[in-house]
């Protein structure tokens, strides 16, 4: 059985994974020039910056075990972050103790690890999809993948898509006829998809002259522009020599700034530090990052795509089960499994 997965995020690499170790033949398919999605670092002169998932958790049984697993491989370290929160104006220590884990060298290393032995297809915008069953043209059954370039992959007996909503939905409505079997069917899931589910975050990564002083690696900010800082440089094995903050603005200031130039979004970052710390500071390099689809909203409607075997078709992704990265390799390792159980 052949199954493409769209999406090279930690729930896609879960998924394929999964599939792979089962002994199911997996491709994997990525308009990212590499695996990561929002785990994705920054590679800079002396090491990397995080600019989307920060670090991540394990709460779950069988997550934990798999954090283990790249504990003893490398491929994740344990960050001693000390964590603080702004919030009513004030800065306070968090009495917060959970062990916080990131990606070694860079977060996206564990999700790269998962696809290691896979067939990867990186730079590859899959545009179009054909879903083909009872064919009368030649055409064997199964779902086919066409790129920007319309080229065709396929046909693939099972397909996952680990994709933000919006792009999701966008490729199920054009993926069957109105008069063609599985039309109804699509139509339907792609309704119970919320496009609204994810939102907006500039993130803006700010090189200091001279060190902020403050005992604190991270602060998770309760009001105002931002949402959560982090002095970059105190993550093990990143290799930066001077102090970096990044800077997550919330959704609301990312929607009201979506278009803006770097040069704003980097001046803002500039005030919001210095407001929060309550000391100037002098910014001798920046970069910024736009992610269109980030942030869990919490007045979305949290719905539950379960695999269809009728379609051969499911969906993964952080989003489904309320964000984190934990959630995104469960998400893609029930995905997996829904697959398999229709082998």
């Amino acid at each position: 059985m052949t199954v493409a997965v769209i999406g090279a995020g930690m729930a896609g690499a879960a998924a394929a994974n999964t599939l792979s170790k089962a002994g199911l033949q997996v491709e994997v398919f990525d308009k990212g020039r590499a695996a990561g999605g929002r785990m994705s670092s920054k590679r800079i002169a002396d090491g990397y910056l995080d600019l989307g998932a920060q670090y991540f958790t394990a709460r779950n049984e069988s997550f934990s075990q798999q954090v283990s697993q790249w504990l003893e491989s490398g491929a994740v370290c344990y960050w001693p972050a000390v964590c603080y929160r702004f919030e009513h104006g004030q800065m306070t220590a968090s009495v917060d103790k959970t062990a916080r884990f990131i990606g070694a060298p860079s977060m996206q290393t564990p999700v790269k690890a998962l696809l290691a032995t896979l067939t990867n297809h990186f730079d590859c915008r899959v545009s179009r999809l054909r879903f083909v069953t009872n064919s009368s043209n030649g055409q064997k059954n199964g779902w086919y993948l066409f790129d920007q370039h319309n080229n065709r992959f396929g046909p693939y007996q099972a397909l996952i898509l680990a994709m933000p909503p919006v792009q999701l939905q966008t490729l199920l409505v054009t993926a069957c006829q109105p008069d063609e079997p599985g039309y109804s069917e699509l139509q339907q899931l792609s309704a119970q998809i919320q496009p609204q589910a994810l939102l907006p975050c500039w993130a803006v990564s700010l090189e200091l002259a001279k060190p902020l002083q403050t005992a604190a690696d991270a602060v998770f900010v309760k009001e105002g522009n931002v949402s959560w800082l982090a002095r970059q440089n105190s993550k093990p094995g990143r290799g930066n020599t001077v102090d970096n903050w990044l800077v997550h603005f919330s959704p609301q200031c990312s929607a009201l700034h979506l278009q803006a130039e770097p040069a704003q979004l980097i001046a803002l970052a500039k005030a919001e530090l210095e407001l929060i710390f309550g000391q100037g500071i002098d910014v001798t390099d920046a970069l910024t990052h736009r992610w269109l689809y980030a942030q869990i909203n919490p007045a979305a409607e949290q719905v539950l795509v379960e695999y269809s075997a009728g379609l051969k078709l499911a969906i993964a992704g952080d989003w489904l089960l309320g964000g984190r990265v934990e959630n995104a390799w469960l998400s893609g390792v029930a995905a997996a499994k829904g697959v398999l159980a229709d082998v």
